[in-house]
């Protein structure tokens, strides 16, 4: 519990810290939101791109369960072994987002006693002092965060006060849009980035999915979809420092997505947009590695033509004494060329030759 509340505590002066940097609290939480963000970015990248692999192996996780679906423990060998072969950690979407998980609710505590007049007495003891006693000595007394405290130009808690106090695009960032739970309302303004809130999160839920999926999927997707309404619904009684948070934190989460995977599935649903994928679809890999760099160079050839292919089938009909008398009488150079005269010649006369045995078998069965 002590190492929360510090954790906490430390998030409440880096809240401020960057507000009276900016001099604006709304800014100072925006510019927090991007530092935070980008200090996790190496595990959202590797969450987006292992729920994506995980995506991608779906229709070989479903020819699994169709071959070895009455007998668990192969599956389960078969399916260890995929993942070993693709490299594919199936809680690595899980993992980034337990990390993620302590800095959203520490920034959500950190903003609400700041914000919140009500809540301001469970800041930590320097902020306490700083925000409800005025006295800033123990915020610039400490070792490191002290000159930081100087750097930004706090010299009194007066300055604080101001700060927090200070209206962010005409909105009371302490200020819920339904106080109370819904006992009140504040106003149509305060419902802006609720909404916000709301449509990013789906956008960015979206831009997950891939564009074609299957109906398992598709129920996945819909179900998912929920999720952000539910937190369109907290949004609306909490106060509106902690909305911005979420809101500057989904629009980052929307730039990444693009970035990794593009548009994803949210074409089906806005067919003006453009079809936009930056990955490929396990159905259109070719198969090359069940036949190996031969099988790749065979589908790399060329079409043979008709004559190409009917030259192993009519070679042994050649009468080889008669080619071997005509090649021996022909210049070297025109070889290739006399080999391919009696290869179309010896097709043509096995086409003939089944042509009349076929005119012969109907004559005998008018007889």
């Amino acid at each position: 519990m002590q190492i929360w509340s510090s954790f906490v505590g430390f998030l409440e002066e880096a809240l401020l810290w960057f507000s009276m940097l900016t001099g604006s609290m709304g800014l100072g939480i925006i510019l927090f939101t991007i530092v935070a963000r980008l200090t996790i970015l190496p595990l959202t990248l590797s969450s987006i791109r292992s729920s994506r692999r995980m995506q991608e192996l779906q229709p070989k996780f479903k020819e699994l369960q169709r071959h070895y679906g009455k007998d668990p423990q192969r599956l389960n060998e078969e399916t260890m072994k995929l993942y070993k072969e693709h490299k594919v950690n199936p809680v690595g979407g899980c993992l980034p987002l337990l990390f993620q998980l302590p800095i959203f609710f520490g920034v959500y505590q950190a903003v609400f006693h700041l914000m919140v007049p009500e809540q301001r007495e469970f800041l930590g003891a320097a902020m306490y002092a700083a925000v409800e006693q005025g006295d800033v000595s123990l915020l610039l007394g400490q070792p490191v965060l002290g000159n930081l405290w100087r750097m930004v130009g706090l010299n009194e808690a007066a300055q604080i006060t101001t700060l927090l106090n200070m209206p962010f695009l005409g909105l009371d960032l302490g200020l819920a849009a339904f106080p109370d739970n819904f006992g009140s309302f504040s106003g149509f303004a305060y419902l802006i980035m609720p909404v916000l809130s709301v449509v990013l999160q789906l956008l960015q839920q979206l831009m997950a999915m891939p564009r074609i999926q299957d109906p398992q999927q598709k129920m996945m997707t819909q179900m998912m979809l929920l999720m952000p309404i539910m937190f369109g619904y907290v949004a609306l009684i909490f106060p509106m420092g902690a909305v911005l948070y979420w809101v500057t934190s989904s629009v980052i989460g929307v730039i990444q997505q693009f970035v990794i995977s593009g548009l994803g599935s949210l074409p089906n649903y806005l067919t003006f947009l453009p079809v936009i994928e930056r990955w490929t679809p396990p159905t259109a890999e070719p198969e090359l590695a069940a036949v190996g760099a031969g099988g790749a160079a065979a589908l790399a050839a060329p079409r043979q033509g008709f004559w190409d292919v009917m030259r192993p089938l009519t070679e042994g009909q050649v009468n080889t004494s008669t080619t071997s008398s005509s090649s021996a009488n022909e210049p070297i150079g025109d070889t290739a060329s006399t080999d391919q005269q009696q290869a179309e010649e010896a097709a043509t006369a096995a086409v003939r030759k089944q042509q009349r045995q076929a005119a012969a078998r109907r004559s005998r069965r008018r007889r």
